[in-house]
């Protein structure tokens, strides 16, 4: 959706006024700094909020820092609690301080409470946006201090049961706390049992829970079961995106970098292992040099410049299939311990052999018949057996395939075992042994075969 900015300011609010929140970050993110606050201006201070809250973590800072301060402080009181707290983690320690500046005190101090938490552990996606009411109450008291206390951004679905310590003792739903008696107990009403994950629990086992259990929201507590927070659908759903997004990356071969990165910190983050390759690519060349054996076999039979791209594509396929199921067994925690990583690996092994086998006997069956029907000859013009050089490609074929398989799998959980960048790492070298190890079986099979046998 396109906007006309050369509209009045009154015609461009109206058109502003039918657009959702997050058409209006897209159409924004294309606008310069002028056009931006002109919007911003004409949607109000909650819309503006919504917007924000919208765009990229890289626009969102920039948007930040062209605010004026009366802006910046509207926009982040109205944010909700774990957005929010999503920004200013964005920011350094010394930049947190002063974007918390523009907070009230209260927010503020939830802020700095939920930074504490590692942000692999349950409560780092939490929000504190919720309600709690009093064991000891009535469905009339309650109802009563719900619809004076509830907050345009709080999640009411459920409503928490605490006792006097603030402890978390049950889980109410909002339509049962409705169709309640208003003379009810509340103690009779809630659910005792529910479900609920520690402060130390990870983000992956809380989604788990919400996942399996077909959950709303999810409790979280700490060890004398004090209420710290609630983790809702709508935050798992969000981190199962990123998630994706990452695994993404991943079997794209693609380094974890954000959308505030510079061009050349991406370039940093990828160029060491490629200019790796390219050495050792160099070293290759160096290598048929300094062995006489292959230009004489290249000269002798030049039938075997033909399946060269096979043998070299094939051998790259396998260990690229191969590395990505690696490397989303690694993401999805299957690989952790010992054992699983020996099943895996002989599951694996067992497909490697199977798959390059097959390939190898069509190779031969293919190259034999290409071979006798156009009655290839080496340099000396005597024909060469069709079945000589079938064999050839096949062998070459099969070795090449099951190392770079092999290789496929092994080179994701050796660099993950070290804390290696594996994501930056396994792509480029794999693709580069694969074509190394492919080529130097290719002729030195074709060497013995072809001149030798």
């Amino acid at each position: 959706m396109n906007l006309d900015f050369k509209k009045s300011n009154y015609a461009l609010k109206k058109e502003l006024k039918s657009m959702q929140a997050y058409d209006i970050a897209e159409v924004f993110s294309e606008r310069d700094s002028k056009e931006q606050l002109r919007v911003f201006n004409l949607i109000g201070v909650r819309r503006s909020s919504e917007v924000f809250s919208r765009l990229s973590k890289h626009q969102q800072i920039e948007t930040f820092k062209m605010l004026p301060k009366d802006r910046k402080t509207q926009i982040l009181n109205n944010l909700e609690v774990d957005e929010l707290k999503e920004f200013i983690a964005y920011f350094d320690e010394e930049e947190q301080e002063n974007v918390l500046s523009f907070v009230s005190v209260e927010r503020a101090n939830i802020i700095k409470d939920l930074l504490i938490y590692s942000s692999d552990t349950a409560p780092s996606i939490m929000t504190t946006q919720f309600l709690t009411i009093n064991v000891d109450t009535t469905v009339k008291k309650a109802t009563s201090y719900i619809f004076n206390n509830v907050k345009e951004d709080d999640f009411i679905d459920n409503i928490y049961v605490i006792d006097e310590e603030e402890n978390l003792v049950g889980v109410l739903a909002l339509k049962d706390l409705i169709i309640a008696r208003a003379d009810d107990e509340i103690s009779e009403l809630m659910n005792s049992e529910y479900h609920f994950v520690y402060s130390s629990h990870t983000i992956k086992e809380a989604i788990e829970i919400v996942k399996n259990y077909d959950l709303t929201s999810l409790p979280v507590v700490d060890h004398q079961g004090y209420l710290l927070g609630i983790i809702t659908a709508d935050d798992v759903l969000e981190q199962l995106i990123n998630n994706y997004d990452e695994l993404y990356n991943r079997l794209a071969f693609l380094p974890k970098h954000d959308e505030s990165y510079s061009g050349f910190e991406r370039s940093k983050k990828r160029l060491p292992w490629l200019l790796i390759t390219t050495i050792l690519n160099i070293l290759i060349a160096f290598l048929f040099i300094m062995v006489p054996a292959f230009e004489l076999t290249l000269s002798e039979v030049f039938a075997l410049v033909l399946f060269q791209p096979l043998v070299l594509d094939m051998a790259g396929n396998i260990g690229t299939q191969n590395l990505a199921v690696t490397i989303l067994g690694i993401h999805r925690d299957e690989l952790s311990s010992k054992d699983d990583r020996r099943k895996f690996l002989k599951k694996e092994l067992l497909v490697i052999v199977f798959n390059c086998l097959i390939s190898a006997l069509v190779g031969f069956a293919i190259v034999a018949l290409f071979s006798f029907i156009t009655k290839q000859v080496n340099s000396a013009g005597a024909l060469i057996h069709p079945a000589k050089l079938g064999l050839t490609v096949a062998i070459a074929l099969f070795s090449g395939m099951f190392i770079s398989g092999l290789l496929g799998t092994l080179l994701p959980i050796f660099f993950a075992k070290r804390d290696m960048d594996s994501d930056n790492a396994s792509g480029p070298i794999l693709t580069t042994l694969a074509d190394i190890i492919a080529i130097l079986t290719y002729y030195i099979v074709a060497s013995i075969m072809l001149l030798f046998m």
